[in-house]
C-alpha cells in the first residue's frame, strides 16, 4: 500500500473488549449487577489511538488498567462500560508493568451516554479529545456520518467523496468533529481530505462500504509533513459505531 493511502482502522477482538469492560468499571453501588446491568447505569466509552509515531499504548480509567499490548496507531477499543462521573483517564506504554503514565486527563462521563476518546499527538505533546457520540437513527437507504480532524499540523479541513465536487463536511479544525449528517448507502466509497477551500486531496481513504442504517466516524490522523516510512504521514480512516443510534 502506498504511503499516501490510509489503513482501515482496526479494532480489538470483541472477546477482548468484553473482558476489558469489567476492568473499566469503577466501584458499583450496592446491589448492582455488572452482567446484564441496564445500559443507562453506565457511560459507554470507546478509545482510538490517533497518535501517529507513538508506540503501542495501554489505557486506564482511574486505577483500572485495561492491560492491552497491541493498541497501535489507528486501532480502536470498542465501547466499554464505564461508571459515570469524573474519571482520571491515563495513557501508558503497553506491556510495561507499573509504568508512569505518558499522559493523564480528567474526563467526565454521563450515564446512558456514548463517547469516543481520541489519543492524539506525540508523547511530549499528547492530549486526549472527548467527543459525544450522539446521532438520530439513519433514514431509509442512508447512513449517518461525521468527520473528525485529529492531525496536529493540519489546518481546517474539508471532507469529500471522490468524484463528487461538493464537500460533505467543511472547515473542521484540529481536535474537533462536525455533526453527524445523513448520506446515501454505497459500496467502495472513497473519502478525500482536503485543506479547507482547496481542490487537491491531502490523502484518500481505502474504499468503505456504507451499510444501510449504520453510523460512521470518518477521521484523519498523522501529519501532513509526516513520513510514510515512519508511519506518521496523514491518513484517513473510518469506524462504525455500535449500537446503531443513541
Amino acid at each position: 500500500m502506498k504511503a499516501i493511502k490510509c489503513l482501515k482502522m482496526k479494532r480489538l477482538p470483541i472477546f477482548m473488549a468484553a473482558a476489558l469492560a469489567v476492568l473499566a468499571l469503577g466501584s458499583c453501588k450496592k446491589g448492582d449487577v455488572m452482567n446484564g446491568e441496564p445500559i443507562s447505569q453506565f457511560a459507554q466509552v470507546e478509545v482510538i489511538h490517533a497518535a501517529a509515531g507513538a508506540p503501542a499504548l495501554d489505557v486506564s480509567f482511574d486505577n483500572n488498567r485495561l492491560g492491552v499490548n497491541t493498541f497501535t496507531f489507528t486501532d480502536r477499543i470498542d465501547y466499554l462500560r464505564v461508571t459515570p462521573g469524573n474519571r482520571n483517564f491515563k495513557v501508558l506504554n503497553a506491556g510495561v508493568a507499573g509504568s508512569t503514565p505518558v499522559f493523564t486527563k480528567d474526563l467526565k462521563f454521563e450515564a446512558g451516554r456514548h463517547y469516543s476518546v481520541f489519543i492524539v499527538d506525540t508523547a511530549a505533546k499528547m492530549d486526549v479529545v472527548l467527543l459525544r457520540d450522539s446521532s438520530r437513527a439513519a433514514g431509509r437507504d442512508s447512513v449517518r456520518l461525521r468527520f473528525a480532524n485529529m492531525s496536529p499540523d493540519a489546518p481546517a479541513l474539508d471532507l469529500y467523496v471522490k468524484g463528487d465536487p461538493t464537500p460533505v463536511a467543511t472547515n473542521i479544525t484540529y481536535k474537533t468533529a462536525g455533526n453527524f449528517f445523513s448520506y446515501p448507502v454505497g459500496l467502495n466509497v472513497v473519502f478525500e481530505v482536503r485543506r479547507a477551500g482547496q481542490s487537491t486531496p491531502l490523502t484518500l481513504s481505502d474504499p468503505v462500504n456504507l451499510v444501510n442504517s449504520k453510523i460512521y466516524t470518518i477521521w484523519n490522523g498523522g501529519y501532513i509533513n509526516g513520513s510514510g516510512a515512519t508511519g506518521t504521514s496523514i491518513r484517513v480512516s473510518s469506524f462504525t459505531h455500535n449500537p446503531l443510534y443513541y
